[in-house]
Formats: structure tokens, sequence, C-alpha cells
């Protein structure tokens, strides 16, 4: 089937840096998958016109959006509004797996 995916096909760690894969794009939309290993982070950026929604799977992250900073767990769903500077870190000691959207897609 062309609409479906599974969430583990997608995941993947890196040692030089975080990894981010896409399932899903279009005009409208990204869907994409983010994986830290413990002590991994993103830097502090903002989407300029996209909003941003990380859904965690897996692990404990601490999310800093504008001045407000969370430690999320799985279920927990953490967003960042266009032009919202934000970044997360995983602080825990599992890997952080986060399924994420953006929309409208950036291009």
């Amino acid at each position: 089937m062309k609409y479906h995916t599974t969430l583990a096909n997608h995941i993947d760690f890196r040692t030089d840096r975080f990894y981010k894969g896409t399932l899903f794009e279009s005009m409208h939309m990204l869907v994409g998958i983010d994986c830290l290993a413990p002590g991994q982070a993103q830097l502090p950026h903002m989407h300029a016109g996209h909003d941003k929604m990380y859904y965690v799977q897996q692990g404990q992250g601490t999310f800093t959006v504008a001045d407000e900073t969370v430690v999320a767990n799985p279920g927990d769903v953490v967003w960042a509004p266009a032009d919202t500077i934000h970044h997360v870190t995983n602080s825990g000691s599992e890997p952080l797996i986060m399924l994420i959207t953006m929309a409208p897609e950036p291009r």
C-alpha cells in the first residue's frame, strides 16, 4: 500500500549527530522521524512560516520552545509554532525517538 509505512523501518542512529528521516512529504506537510542517542541534541533553530510538532515515541527529551522548557516522555506532544526558536536534548538513558510533522512542508 502506498499510503502506509511502519515507524520502525525508519529508525536509525548516528554517532556524529542525531538522525532524521522522512516518512512522507507533500506540498502541504512533512512527516518524519528524529532519533537522538543519549546526550545528543538538536541545536536551537526555528522554521520560518512552518509549525512543527514532536510526538515522543520512546525515551525522554528536554524540550525548549521560546522561553519554556519541559521534559517529555512517551506519549507526550510538544509543538513549536512557526518562527519560534526551539530545541531538544535527549536527557534520558535510552534512545529518544520522535515522530515529527511540519506544516506546510518546508521547501
